[in-house]
């Protein structure tokens, strides 16, 4: 007797789509509710009028070469340098930050790919909206290059390239990330210690442009100098720890009121226990012990840096005011969640269970914050007719008080 119910042999099996694009879908949706007023109302922010713009309308594709903090940043120049030559001046924020958001999906977009091996990518995915930060990093281009340093470490971990175009991608976002900000510097280790396992042409190929690009932001941070008042003042470790840690633990797995509530020196101890259980666990013998030693050597490298760079500890502004240099610990919040969420399937169970809270527990202690407020209107297509017309102008920008102090230019015909 014939059963009912079963599709004929030569039926075609329905696709279903697989989870990490779902992941993708929301996480951009996400993206966009948390900052609508920069597609909407677009307006510069920061050093996107007063560095990015003013050097490449003074200097055209010369920009490129110009360091600012003592290194290039090419993305966001290359960004303001293609508005210039495309759209009109009333355009260039929607461009800069519409290209911000390309820039962001291309980021998630690559978690997809079946190269980059990762359990949990739909979470992953997913980490990069739902961990708590104020939203700086994202749909601006003077932020862009935190979340280029991400595309470096996804190329530490991405299998070797098959084909010539996979290649000239790898390529491409090499030198874009690796000349964009100092993470070729910071990263370093984690591709030549690739090579070093592996030993193959692809990964040394890979090596050769990451030092390339080492090498030429370390040229500029030598000769333009990286110079920080921070870094001559003595080091208040506890401060340092504590500031630290409300960004690292407290904030993104309990919520930034218990950084209100708990005293300054529990921030730090429950902070450096949590890091140090952290660590120790990821490093257990287990199948992904190579995986996870490669996410938590680049977590400590990006740490340690950022931490130097901006010294947590001079900060003259309340514990509690985690808006303040947030961007700076973005994406080691990002890489210890990503380690947490790798237990996900842990055993015993009970770890599994902690670490599922945890993450979940903190996505909804950030709801509270998930959208950025509205700016005010700085009526940019208003503003910008000096700059069209290349006369002196002091014109309003983003954040509220910034002035793009224009110079001036000859004016186009």
């Amino acid at each position: 007797m014939k059963a009912t119910g079963a599709a004929p042999p030569d039926s075609p099996v329905p696709r279903v789509l697989p989870p990490i694009w779902g992941a993708i879908a929301v996480s951009y949706l996400l993206l966009i509710a948390k900052k609508p007023w920069a597609l909407t109302l677009p307006q510069l922010w920061a050093e996107d009028g007063s560095i990015h713009l003013l050097d490449v309308d003074q200097w055209g594709a010369g920009a490129f070469l110009l360091a600012y903090r003592g290194y290039l940043h090419l993305l966001p120049r290359l960004i303001a340098w293609i508005a210039s030559h495309t759209v009109d001046v009333a355009h260039w924020p929607g461009f800069y930050n519409g290209a911000s958001l390309l820039v962001t999906m291309v980021l998630f977009v690559r978690m997809a790919s079946p190269r980059l091996e990762l359990p949990g990518k739909p979470w992953l995915v997913l980490a990069f909206v739902l961990i708590p930060h104020s939203g700086e990093v994202f749909l601006n281009i003077t932020n862009l290059h935190w979340l280029t340093g991400a595309f470096l470490v996804q190329q530490a971990l991405i299998s070797r390239p098959q084909t010539l175009a996979q290649r000239a991608g790898d390529y491409l976002l090499i030198v874009l990330a690796g000349l964009s900000d100092p993470s070729a510097i910071i990263f370093f280790s984690l591709f030549l210690w690739r090579w070093w396992r592996e030993r193959d042409k692809d990964n040394l190929a890979v090596l050769l442009l990451v030092s390339a690009c080492a090498a030429t932001q370390a040229y500029f941070l030598k000769t333009a100098g990286l110079h920080s008042d921070a870094a001559a003042q003595p080091l208040h470790l506890a401060e340092l720890l504590e500031r630290t840690g409300a960004r690292l633990i407290i904030w993104p797995f309990f919520g930034s009121r218990a950084v209100t509530l708990l005293p300054h020196f529990a921030l730090a101890a429950i902070a450096v226990v949590a890091i140090f259980a952290i660590a120790l666990w990821a490093l257990r013998p287990h199948p992904r012990r190579t995986l996870r030693a490669q996410v938590l050597v680049a977590w400590a490298l990006i740490t340690v840096s950022c931490v130097y760079r901006s010294r947590p500890d001079t900060w003259d502004v309340p514990i509690e005011d985690l808006g303040y240099a947030e961007p700076y610990f973005y994406l080691s919040r990002l890489l210890l969640v990503w380690l947490v969420i790798w237990e996900f399937d842990a055993k015993p169970q009970a770890v599994a269970l902690v670490a599922k809270i945890a993450c979940v527990v903190g996505a909804l202690l950030a709801l509270p914050d998930s959208r950025v407020h509205d700016m005010p209107d700085c009526h940019w297509a208003e503003n910008c007719e000096p700059i069209r017309r290349g006369v002196p102008a002091k014109i309003p920008i983003m954040p509220e008080g910034w002035i793009l102090d224009y110079p001036g230019r000859t004016a186009k015909p």
